[in-house]
């Protein structure tokens, strides 16, 4: 039997970047906040001090920051007609564990989507017509576009102290910047990042090849900065540990950095870490939340009421919760009918390694940031004509390099044997003047019929996701 707590106005399930976001700008308005997080509290000075922070064995390779595939299975098929086997490392996307979510973590890419992102299916319909598109993609319009949302990646951006190179300022296309990107109601908050040499070496061939490379919009910070929110930040030491790992230096924006200091200081709000959300609960209608069910770190449950809940985790979570809940009707993809579930993409990333003759190049591979790279936009979206090519989509092209720590930086040339002194030798001679992942692409991964989550039939008494 769940022991019941007294009413707040909302719940927040997750509490990474959106769940921070919302539980600011919420409080603001005066309602009562409780927000829930299945990990451990995480804070910039006590988890992620410089002093031991770089440590690749235990963030890099242990994932000390992520969900473990045995606290919850995820399972995973190529085709519908294949039966679905449990994930037993992460690869393709880390579900993180703990306050502020995959905002501990990433890199802090600072993209915005394209214009044309959100109006897709028309916008490619009427550039290529309806037969162009494969019969089982699932695109759609988002029923809002780049004009609405602007004003909202402004003020995040801001928030975030975004470090760049503004590219179309107000419809004016603006020298060293992203020609294709939408219009910016002003520029960023903080000048591009300094780049290092590998990247400097791909803007001088990309502008010599006709494109037109700009800096990576990074939430790696280029000097120090001050937010809206009266949170100060520290300029990024490039120091090379960054993706999959949190940031003490104050100087990657994380929800840590740019938001909970301020929010924890409101009496309106609360949060609870170590707690699980197990099912949204409904009304005798079943259309109306009521609150949420939970259970602590010791096994007790207990039930949160609320006005209004918020589901703010990570795309798989969220789905999990609504159908163990029986909430929206599943995507069933035989009868291409149903939500939940439906349309789930990702990110597809392809890249090449680079060795450069070592007596030539010293490229220090070590020093970067998290989103530090030059790159050109001239192959992303529908930036250029796919109708000779035949499908569409894209992606941008980079030199992205993000650091080169010991474990994972032991490139070593085709033939090289795999062990011993000459291995030892490659990897010695090559470290300095090898790119890795050198020149990469970030594509798109639009939504197709057979690519959904459910609950995988084997598990659906219990957490299973496929």
């Amino acid at each position: 039997m769940s022991r019941r707590l007294p009413r707040k106005d909302v719940v927040i399930v997750g509490f990474g970047w959106t769940g921070a976001i919302m539980a600011n700008e919420l409080t603001d308005e005066g309602l009562e906040v409780i927000a829930f997080e299945r990990g451990p509290w995480r804070d910039a000075p006590t988890d992620f001090p410089p002093g031991y922070m770089q440590d690749e064995l235990r963030y890099r390779i242990r994932h000390e920051l992520f969900l473990r595939p045995d606290q919850l299975t995820f399972t995973f098929r190529n085709k519908m007609d294949q039966t679905a086997l449990p994930i037993r490392s992460w690869g393709a996307f880390m579900p993180p564990n703990g306050v502020g979510g995959g905002g501990v973590h990433w890199n802090a890419e600072m993209w915005r989507f394209l214009p044309s992102d959100f109006v897709l299916k028309t916008h490619l319909t009427e550039r290529y017509g309806a037969a162009f598109l494969p019969p089982d993609m699932t695109i759609q319009d988002w029923g809002i576009t780049y004009e609405d949302l602007e004003p909202h990646y402004d003020r995040f951006e801001y928030l975030c102290g975004t470090s760049g190179t503004a590219g179309n300022l107000r419809g004016k296309i603006m020298d060293g910047g992203n020609p294709f990107e939408g219009p910016r109601s002003r520029p960023y908050p903080t000048p591009a990042q300094a780049q290092p040499f590998s990247h400097t070496l791909f803007g001088k061939a990309a502008r010599e090849l006709g494109y037109k490379p700009f800096p990576q919009p990074s939430g790696n910070l280029s000097q120090a900065y001050t937010n809206p929110l009266g949170m100060r930040l520290g300029p990024c030491t490039y120091c090379g540990f960054c993706e999959w790992f949190g940031c003490g230096n104050y100087s990657k924006a994380s929800p840590q950095t740019t938001i909970l200091p301020h929010l924890v200081r409101k009496s309106n709000f609360s949060l609870r870490d170590n707690s699980e959300v197990v099912r949204i609960n409904v009304d005798r209608s079943g259309k109306r939340a009521t609150g949420v069910t939970f259970g602590d770190s010791s096994g007790e449950e207990w039930e949160q009421q609320a006005d209004l809940v918020i589901l703010s985790a990570y795309t798989m979570f969220n789905v999990q919760l609504l159908l163990h809940s029986q909430i929206g009707q599943p995507y069933d993809p035989v009868t291409n009918t149903g939500v939940v579930g439906r349309n789930y993409t990702h990110q597809t990333i392809s890249s090449v390694n680079g060795f450069f003759d070592n007596k030539k190049f010293n490229f220090n591979p070590f020093i970067a940031s998290g989103s530090i790279g030059m790159c050109v936009d001239e192959f992303n979206g529908d930036n250029f004509d796919h109708g000779p090519h035949g499908f569409v989509g894209g992606g941008y092209v980079g030199q992205v390099q993000t650091g080169a720590r010991p474990i994972e930086s032991t490139l070593v040339p085709p033939g090289t044997p795999a062990w011993g002194a000459d291995w030892k030798k490659a990897v010695k001679d090559n470290y300095l003047s090898t790119v890795k992942p050198g020149t990469g692409v970030h594509g798109s991964f639009y939504a197709y019929r057979d690519i959904y989550l459910d609950l995988d039939p084997a598990y659906k008494t219990g957490s299973g996701v496929r």
